[in-house]
């Protein structure tokens, strides 16, 4: 009997240490609420860094024509309808501009849609030429120092964009 009320005491301790702080925390609170959402999109949109901007898009990773088209639109920034397919963009390491805008590109999909990845630059274009990446952003200045337009082939979809609020 004596070891029942040990085991309670310690059980309430552990509740008291780890349960009190949770639920002072914003997800207490959403699942109290029943606000949770399995696709929620990111609270912050971060701004387009400026500059000239080269977005590739290796149209072999996207076989549906119909999600293929909604990516070129949003790429554009034009308006599109829901996107349920993941990409993984690639940048240069070194290229804050570019890294930038695919981070403020990222921010306004939902969560995890989009993954980016810092690549070494030379390893990066060597792929590029090869074909094997999903999405490449990349600044102007490294476009022509690393010859970027030796990936530009058919399967590649290749839009210039200027970034920086108008």
């Amino acid at each position: 009997m004596r070891w029942m009320k040990h085991v309670l005491l310690c059980a309430a301790g552990v509740l008291a240490l780890l349960g009190l702080p949770f639920t002072q925390t914003s997800r207490f609170r959403q699942l109290l609420s029943g606000d949770t959402d399995a696709v929620s999109s990111a609270s912050v949109v971060l701004d387009q860094p400026s500059g000239s901007y080269i977005v590739m898009i290796n149209e072999a990773e996207h076989p549906d024509a119909e999600n293929l088209a909604k990516w070129k639109q949003f790429f554009r920034g034009e308006d599109m309808g829901f996107l349920f397919e993941d990409i993984s963009c690639s940048v240069a390491k070194g290229d804050a501009g570019a890294l930038d805008l695919a981070r403020s590109f990222q921010s306004q999909l939902p969560e995890n849609q989009m993954s980016v990845r810092p690549e070494e630059a030379t390893l990066l274009f060597s792929r590029a030429d090869a074909g094997k990446f999903d999405i490449l952003i990349v600044s102007q200045e490294f476009a022509d120092i690393y010859h970027a337009q030796s990936a530009r082939t058919e399967s590649v979809d290749w839009i210039e964009m200027q970034g920086g609020a108008e």
